[in-house]
């Protein structure tokens, strides 16, 4: 990748592409090389253009986002941040939709009211971009079955396939890391044991597919709560709990505060709070105690509450992501003796959050995404004859 960021805009409306390219072009770094209408033009750009980012509209004439999408990680494999609208529900599944077919992240569209929110829109999508020009991406073959396309764009080169097994997710060059703080002293035993095991998750960018992934091989029995704690843009945490809800075989819910943890089902972190878990196997939503440069929902705090309550009935996953995040938590779910699990740098579009907790040496195993479950569905019957009763 050359040392000038090189992004193609594509959204059919004039005034958010303009947007787009004067937050993008703020930033030296990064230069705007083309602007498409719709589907269409964008697949002819990004054959001519070869931009390091796409940024792509859900709805567009001629051919939407996802079907671009889809085409372009069957032909011409590109990072792409998906704009879409948090009022139009079905803008945010097809969103989702994108998400699966090889896009890895997504945000709302710029907003047109105050300078001070603009101004917070143009730091986190400059910060975006910047991050998935360092993921490398893979091809995915979806776009070849649908039919929806049936050759590539003139001028779109089409890149060897990689082998079956690394075709859930790309290689990353990426990670941010960062100094962790000190250890704390490990928390007390839980006591008393738990009604159920439970499978805490932790995500960030490049995670949502791959959560997906995971859960869609989770059977509908399954005997064990599952606690989510996703990095998303704010607004489309509901939307992704939806999403997952309907690939799935479990019950997935966005979490409100004092909601009962159940088998079968999965509660996702709610935007702008850190959860908890409660004694009464309940979860606690929070605000206060934010930490400057945190992410929120954290998945420490999750993890470290989880490991206080349900101790060595947990299994704790961390997946692709930036930063630290979820390290330390590992750190005291396996010494309260839980079954610890990271998301294999092969199969990561970003390492980072993964790499932190495995250099803490708190890792039981690190897997590509099929490993992970394999190893989930392999442990839990052990785990819910050890709990006192399971919850119907």
């Amino acid at each position: 990748m050359s040392e000038t960021i090189r992004v193609l805009v594509v959204d059919d409306s004039s005034v958010v592409r303009g947007i787009l390219q004067t937050f993008l072009e703020s930033d030296p770094a990064i230069r705007v090389v083309g602007a498409a209408r719709n589907g269409q033009e964008a697949l002819t750009l990004a054959g001519q253009l070869h931009p390091n980012v796409i940024t792509m509209d859900v709805r567009m004439p001629v051919m939407d986002g996802l079907t671009t999408t889809e085409h372009l990680m069957a032909y011409q494999p590109t990072p792409i941040l998906v704009v879409s609208s948090t009022l139009n529900n079905p803008d945010v599944d097809v969103a989702f939709q994108m998400l699966a077919a090889g896009a890895l992240d997504v945000i709302e569209t710029p907003p047109l009211t105050s300078p001070d929110e603009r101004a917070a829109y143009r730091t986190m999508l400059i910060r975006r971009v910047k991050l998935l020009a360092g993921m490398r991406v893979v091809t995915h073959l979806r776009g070849r079955r649908t039919g929806r396309v049936g050759t590539p764009a003139a001028g779109t080169p089409v890149p060897t396939l990689p082998p079956p097994a690394t075709a859930l997710a790309p290689r990353s060059l990426y990670s941010e890391r960062t100094a962790l703080p000190a250890p704390p002293l490990s928390p007390p035993a839980p006591t008393p044991p738990p009604p159920f095991p439970l499978i805490v998750i932790g995500a960030s960018a490049g995670g949502p597919r791959i959560v997906q992934y995971i859960l869609k091989q989770l059977p509908a029995t399954l005997p064990a709560a599952v606690l989510l704690v996703q990095h998303i843009a704010d607004g489309f945490t509901a939307g992704m709990a939806d999403w997952l809800d309907g690939h799935t075989d479990l019950r997935v819910q966005v979490a409100t505060d004092q909601l009962p943890l159940q088998t079968r089902t999965v509660l996702v972190a709610a935007d702008g709070y850190d959860i908890l878990v409660s004694p009464e196997w309940q979860v606690a939503l929070r605000r206060e105690g934010y930490q400057a440069g945190r992410p929120r929902p954290s998945v420490d705090v999750a993890m470290q509450s989880v490991a206080q309550v349900f101790g060595s009935h947990t299994i704790a996953v961390i997946l692709s992501g930036m930063g630290n995040d979820g390290a330390q938590g590992m750190r005291d779910i396996h010494a309260q003796g839980g079954y610890t699990l990271a998301q294999n740098e092969a199969t990561c579009p970003i390492f980072g959050m993964p790499r932190a907790a495995i250099e803490l040496g708190v890792v039981d195993q690190v897997l590509p995404p099929e490993g992970i479950v394999a190893a989930i569905l392999h442990r839990l019957p052990r785990l819910s004859r050890e709990s006192t009763r399971v919850r119907p």
